[in-house]
């Protein structure tokens, strides 16, 4: 069985389109420029113009994943095109990319969500759709260590729970992020989208931790197709969306993902503010690379 990781890279990115705060205007043009043209992946933030996606794929490789998937938005005309260089010049360390696209629907102007395009990535290779895969976002950049652990797991359906603590992020934004609620085994009872600080004081009592999904998940892909298709729209958002179908895998069937405990930041590339963060972040860890 191979070793695949799913990169969900198909989102309007609109939070990185939006104009800066004020006092943040250190950013390079070029990589402005950027921001507010291409995929997040795509941005120019390593060394020697390496984008965020060349250290996706290097943190892939050294995690013993063998074969990549990019679910990429349809008028995205620069993600498949450098990749695609990428492993003619033998430049991605052996990996095998292939590649999928999130169409939109005719009666929407945007894509369906992310657990639409989970399911529009695996239905467009049929090989996928039996075996583990490994799905995390694009504009996170996953350590070895998670992309091992999860694949590691004796859980054949399983996601990381990162401590809320070790996230190196403002404490306003971090108050934001999804909390994960389990049984006394561990296994997944809820995903807690935007919690009040009273769910993430009651959680808090009950585990003695307050866990986070970053949204990375491992799954048997035959397993999870059915949830994936019958993912209702949000309400609200009107998308469907993976923590959902990712919280219905257990409901009326048994255990639901077990959350992996795991304590380390994960850099983020959601804003413009985030590219200097990750600069610096990627400079400290990578160096020369």
């Amino acid at each position: 069985m191979k070793k695949r990781l799913l990169i969900l890279a198909g989102g309007m990115a609109s939070r990185m389109k939006k104009a800066m705060a004020e006092g943040t205007s250190d950013l390079d043009p070029n990589l402005l420029a950027q921001a507010n043209s291409v995929t997040k992946g795509m941005i120019q933030v390593g060394k020697n113009g390496k984008t965020l996606i060349d250290y996706q794929l290097y943190n892939a490789h050294l995690a013993g994943i063998e074969e990549v998937m990019l679910l990429l938005h349809p008028t995205d005309s620069v993600s498949q095109e450098y990749c695609e260089s990428l492993m003619a010049k033998d430049a991605c360390w052996g990996l095998e990319i292939v590649f999928a696209r999130q169409q939109i629907y005719p009666d929407r102007e945007k894509p369906a969500g992310t657990s639409d395009a989970v399911y529009q990535a695996l239905m467009q290779h049929a090989d996928w759709q039996k075996g583990r895969v490994i799905v995390c976002n694009s504009d996170n950049l996953y350590s070895v260590n998670a992309l091992k652990t999860l694949w590691n797991s004796d859980e054949t359906q399983a996601l990381i729970s990162y401590h809320r603590d070790s996230l190196l992020y403002p404490a306003e934004r971090i108050s934001a992020f999804a909390l994960i609620r389990t049984d006394a085994e561990g296994y997944l009872l809820e995903i807690i989208e935007k919690p009040t600080k009273e769910q993430a004081d009651e959680l808090m009592a009950q585990l003695g931790r307050l866990g986070v999904s970053m949204n990375i998940f491992v799954f048997e892909a035959s397993a999870f197709l059915p949830y994936l298709e019958k993912t209702p729209f949000h309400p609200v958002r009107n998308e469907k969306e993976l923590p959902t179908s990712v919280a219905m895998y257990g409901e009326g069937t048994g255990k639901g993902f077990f959350a992996i405990p795991l304590a380390e930041n994960v850099p983020d590339l959601t804003s413009k503010e985030d590219i200097l963060v990750m600069q610096k972040y990627l400079e400290e860890t990578y160096g020369e690379f």
